[in-house]
């Protein structure tokens, strides 16, 4: 976790904001006129009597040291001075962003350092300048606005998906919106949404074989917004090997063909008698979907299959039915059978079919000592 923490502080999301035509703007908005920022002014004066905004030109991202603090900042509307939520904080040189709550107020760690900080939310102009931690602390700063004639139709959203260590285009990326729009990166890494209307974009990419990225990205009206998102390699644990050394008996008797091509309509298997922890050979198969066993008394028990009795083979010899004219399944002691193939009706393979049963149906049963070759 660390090391990923690390990797994504050293590959920061990056977003720029287009006009139409795709030409670059500057990524901070300009301060309002003067009537509308005196909150804002106000705000920012407070701030750096508090010592937490530095009035000085900021080294971008650069930090003091390694101690980190707590801050708790409010965004509010600068004509009512209500709380806004999903208003995007974020410091140059930290990967992390800070979405504000209903209320209008977010808290979060940062290191001690300079910074430029930066406030966006669709429907305000952007506020953007130089931020020092100092110490923990709380502030509050305003939004202004933007007037009817600024604010514009549905936005557009372009994201780009990278290695972060080759720098190289992440193709087939799921990148998912918070309200269910998803759709697949191309060869470029690339992906695009329009007609988006809502102020906030939640953007989840995900890929096998990197790390599940999530970020918050303040939309625009009317301008296309583009989004870099570098993906950290992940490594993905593999369902161990299954190694299975083969009787050779079974084998040279056609019981594995039959399994691999899919001919075996029903199987039980070593495993599953012990499983089920089955004293009787009756139980085992009582458990196998289709079969039916008929007790005509306590200790007979005979496999039935569409109201017809099947036919018993044992290592590939059929039994035949004894005085009571019929084979007693539970005459053979779970423990010594390793499989058994269960078939009925037309899918039962020619050679094992019964001498009496009309077509029936047979149960096949390799026993463990035959297998093993004893």
């Amino acid at each position: 976790m660390r090391a990923l923490k690390s990797a994504l502080q050293n590959h920061p999301l990056r977003v720029k904001a287009l006009r139409d035509g795709s030409v670059p703007a500057p990524d901070r908005a300009r301060f309002p006129d003067v009537p509308r920022t005196r909150g804002l002014l106000r705000a920012l004066a407070a701030l750096f009597v508090f010592g937490l905004i530095s009035p000085a030109q900021t080294a971008t991202g650069q930090r003091e040291d390694g101690e980190t603090v707590r801050i708790v900042a409010r965004i509010v509307d600068a004509d009512s001075n209500d709380g806004l939520e999903d208003a995007v904080i974020q410091l140059s040189g930290l990967a992390a962003r800070h979405v504000t709550g209903a209320d209008g107020t977010v808290a979060f760690d940062a290191p001690l350092g300079r910074y430029d900080l930066t406030v966006r939310r669709s429907g305000y102009a952007t506020l953007s300048g130089g931020f020092r931690v100092l110490r923990p602390g709380d502030f509050t700063l305003t939004l202004r606005p933007l007037d009817e004639d600024e604010i514009g139709g549905p936005a557009r959203l372009i994201v780009r998906v990278i290695d972060s260590a080759l720098g190289s285009p992440v193709a087939g990326a799921g990148v998912t919106l918070a309200r269910g729009r998803q759709a697949i990166t191309n060869a470029d890494g690339r992906v695009e949404f329009r007609g988006l209307d809502s102020e906030l974009a939640h953007l989840t990419i995900d890929r096998i074989g990197y790390a599940t990225r999530t970020e918050p990205v303040a939309l625009h009206p009317e301008r296309t917004t583009a989004v870099e998102v570098a993906l950290t390699v992940e490594a993905v644990a593999l369902q161990p090997i299954r190694v299975e050394v083969r009787s050779r008996y079974l084998e040279n008797r056609g019981y594995y063909r039959r399994l691999d091509q899919g001919v075996v309509m029903r199987l039980l298997t070593r495993q599953t008698i012990e499983d089920r922890q089955s004293h009787l050979l009756s139980d085992a198969f009582a458990y196998i979907p289709g079969l039916r066993i008929d007790r005509p008394t306590t200790h007979r028990a005979v496999l039935q299959a569409r109201d017809c009795e099947l036919a018993i083979f044992v290592d590939g010899i059929e039994w035949n039915p004894d005085i009571e004219g019929s084979v007693n399944i539970d005459q053979i002691p779970p423990h010594w059978v390793e499989a058994a193939e269960v078939y009925w009706g037309s899918r039962t393979p020619p050679q094992f079919w019964g001498r009496n049963n009309g077509g029936c149906g047979s149960a096949v049963i390799w026993t463990r000592q035959a297998t093993r070759g004893n």
